[in-house]
């Protein structure tokens, strides 16, 4: 018998559950009861009977009344208005006292005694016989921004209660630099770094490519390069390709590593004579040589030069250079220790095969992070774990390198961190308390996906994340900000809510949880500021009422798309209609570029693939679509970028292309990033949403190698007009 509705429904609401949501067409679409005690489960609150489901909740609530102490506590500081910190008692300890301790970030102390009855009264409740509050208890005043620990002991009144929890105090906005707080802004290009595959590289572009393009850029005058997540894939399974479904988005793809700039390749003859073998150049060209990038024969190429490497590494190293390498696993601590566990694990069950072979797979006693069995298997393979964390090390070495040569661009790097991470991978097994593996994220039916979409993505448990002190996602934070200007906040509509589907479950049976919006919100300006990052939140979608508001209010720009920005007439906005706090594009990796769009490439695509649910749906797409490229058209021709008269063009032509930009760079909208496929006249787009066949997504090399791409009359011609329009902190030679 399944518990009562009520209940469910009272569970449900505490655990954040929404019980119902619009869709795009308007229609109210309720979440069952069955979705509703699936999506509890997946939180580690049973609820499929009765007695479950009034205990789940009974505990719930005693969760938030009898502990001292909150899990974490996150306030933002405000010039000088105090900040307090809850506090949970029985009412029956009113007259007792708290004495308490509150321990900086960087080990000042504070300690107080208070009168419980003395400190403001904000809320009472009552669970069976008993009655609890919750006080306010006021804080030192000027804390410094950070993350500090707060103890506190409940005296006087039977036995002492002791809690402690972690105070963080935020910024109220990210950071901003002064480039970005006035007009014109800035702009730069967005790319995919395995597409820079120049002459130099191994079949795909690599931190090199990046280091060398990014120079050649700044002399264009760009001043931000906008990079596809660099996110650790599987090593194993290399042609597992999506960065939006890494192993583990706080490590690096070694994929990325230029071979010959890592410092022990000259001195390592085995690896200079298998590279220089007649059989292994032939190869290598036929990598250079394909159209796209064939991920396992990179691999093939790569890495086994690398095991030589390290190899000559552990023989020959310098004292120095040993240091080095014993201070990055020492700064990397138990975080880069358990991923190169799990590298480690991974290879020893894989025995040679390659693909996927998730850990839940593995023999039960490896399942867990923690199992005296996954500490021997540490001990016993040592130099496994040191190779894996040696190419870490060099990867993020020459990230460094590659962020080093943007010097003298406003932002530099542009960053991307991945909503989530495939659950058979690295972050998956680290973060099993963390995750909610028996739900997915994905997004409910709309005209694109009548179905929906599945993501397979596991979720942020927000009870678990809390209970942590959201230790995992600053983590994650921090991780991408490194080197970086700035970073791209994928879905950051997650940061108020996301659509979970029950495992196993069509899409359409999902619903939305609440994510705790203001904590996460305010954890990303803290990193934010500490690193001197710009975050652009990626807010496009179904967006929930006031949440673009919220995130202005936090200096997070929001995400404007020239394809999207259209009245319901159709008509496109004009520049001056977008707000001047965004991050503008035409599209993204996961639209078609502008040349595709304006030869319908996507459309015949879909078709193609069989994705329209009826011949008349796509008729009506390619309707649409004609109607788009007129009203743009008619967009250009009202800000002087087209002749009036000329006929609405049968391809996206250079100038068209560049009219569309100039159209962008005249916005307020403070960053403006170009798509190097749009103005390269590529067709196809990077990533079809909703295929893992019969579309070639995230493989394809750009027409032009990095180094030739400066020299490229398209781009100097666009860099040349965008430079007319937005000189403002235009980069130069550094």
């Amino acid at each position: 018998m399944g518990p009562n509705r009520d209940i469910l429904d009272r569970l449900a609401a505490l655990a954040g559950i929404e019980p119902a949501y619009h869709d795009i067409w308007g229609e109210g679409r309720a979440l069952s009861g069955p979705s509703k005690s699936a999506l509890l489960a997946a939180m580690g609150l049973a609820a499929a009977t009765v007695a479950e489901a009034e205990k789940s909740l009974a505990g719930l609530e005693r969760a938030a009344w009898q502990r001292l102490l909150d899990s974490v506590v996150v306030r933002v500081a405000r010039g000088d208005a105090s900040l307090a910190a809850p506090i949970h008692h029985p009412a029956s300890a009113v007259a007792g006292y708290l004495a308490w301790t509150l321990t900086e970030e960087d080990g000042a102390r504070h300690r107080g005694r208070v009168r419980v009855a003395d400190l403001p009264l904000m809320a009472r409740h009552a669970i069976g016989t008993e009655t609890f509050e919750r006080r306010a208890l006021a804080l030192p005043a000027n804390l410094p921004l950070g993350y500090h620990r707060l103890e506190a002991v409940l005296e006087g009144c039977g036995d002492p209660i002791a809690d402690a929890t972690t105070l963080i105090v935020a910024p109220s906005q990210c950071y901003l630099p002064d480039t970005l707080t006035k007009a014109p802004g800035l702009w730069g290009f967005a790319l995919q770094i395995y597409g820079l595959a120049g002459p130099r590289s191994w079949g795909m572009g690599d931190f090199g490519e990046l280091g060398r393009f990014a120079e050649r850029a700044r002399e264009l005058g760009a001043n931000v390069i906008g990079l596809n997540p660099t996110n650790a894939l599987f090593i194993g399974n290399p042609a597992h390709a999506s960065p939006y479904a890494p192993s583990h988005r706080g490590f690096l793809n070694p994929l990325y590593i230029e071979i010959e700039a890592v410092p022990e390749f000259a001195a390592c003859e085995p690896a200079r004579i298998d590279v220089a073998a007649p059989a292994f150049q032939a190869r290598l060209a036929a990598a250079r040589a394909s159209r796209d990038v064939d991920y396992v024969a990179v691999a093939a190429l790569k890495l086994p030069i690398l095991e030589r490497l390290y190899a000559t590494f552990r023989a020959t190293a310098s004292e120095a250079r040993a240091a080095d390498f014993a201070r990055f696993r020492t700064a990397g601590g138990a975080a880069l220790a358990d991923f190169a566990i799990f590298e480690a694990l991974s290879e020893h069950f894989r025995d040679g095969k390659i693909g996927h072979f998730p850990w839940r797979d593995w023999p039960a006693a490896y399942r867990d992070p923690a199992s005296p069995e996954v500490a021997a298997f540490a001990v016993a393979h040592d130099e496994r774990l040191g190779f894996h964390q040696y190419l870490q090390w060099e990867a993020e070495r020459q990230l460094a390198a590659a962020a080093a040569r943007a010097q003298g661009m406003a932002l530099g790097l542009y960053r991307d961190l991945a909503l989530g991470a495939d659950p058979h991978g690295a972050e998956g097994w680290i973060q099993q308390r963390s995750l909610a593996f028996g739900a997915a994220l994905g997004a409910p039916p709309d005209p694109f996906n009548p179905q929906g979409q599945n993501w397979g993505l596991p979720p942020f448990n927000p009870i678990a994340l809390r209970e942590r002190a959201y230790g995992p996602f600053i983590d994650l934070l921090r991780a991408n900000m490194r080197h970086a200007g700035a970073l791209r906040i994928d879905h950051v509509l997650g940061f108020n809510r996301l659509f979970w589907i029950p495992a196993g479950e069509a899409a359409a049976s999902g619903g939305y949880v609440r994510a705790p919006l203001d904590d996460l919100v305010a954890i990303t300006a803290l990193e934010s500021q500490r690193a001197r990052c710009v975050v652009v939140g990626e807010d496009l979608g179904t967006v929930p009422d006031g949440l673009r508001e919220r995130l202005a209010a936090a200096a997070i720009l929001s995400c404007r798309l020239l394809y999207f920005e259209r009245d319901p007439d159709g008509a496109f906005h004009r520049p001056e209609a977008y707000p001047a706090l965004a991050h503008l594009a035409v599209g993204t990796h996961d639209l078609p570029t502008l040349p595709g769009y304006w030869r319908d490439r996507d459309i015949e695509v879909f078709a193609a693939l069989g994705l329209f649910p009826s011949a008349a749906a796509e008729q009506n797409a390619r309707v649409d679509r004609a109607a788009a490229r007129q009203a743009l058209i008619v967009a250009l021709i009202d800000e002087g970028l087209w002749p009036e008269g000329r006929a609405v063009p049968a391809s996206a032509s250079d100038d068209l292309v560049a009219a569309a930009y100039a159209f962008l760079a005249r916005a307020p909208g403070r960053l403006l990033m170009v798509q190097l496929e749009d103005v390269l006249g590529q067709l196809e787009q990077t990533n079809l949403p909703g295929t893992t066949s019969g579309h070639d997504n995230w493989c394809r090399k750009l027409p032009v190698s990095g180094e030739a791409l400066a020299n490229d009359p398209r781009l100097t011609s666009l860099a040349r007009l965008l430079r007319a329009i937005r000189p403002a902190g235009a980069a130069g030679p550094a």
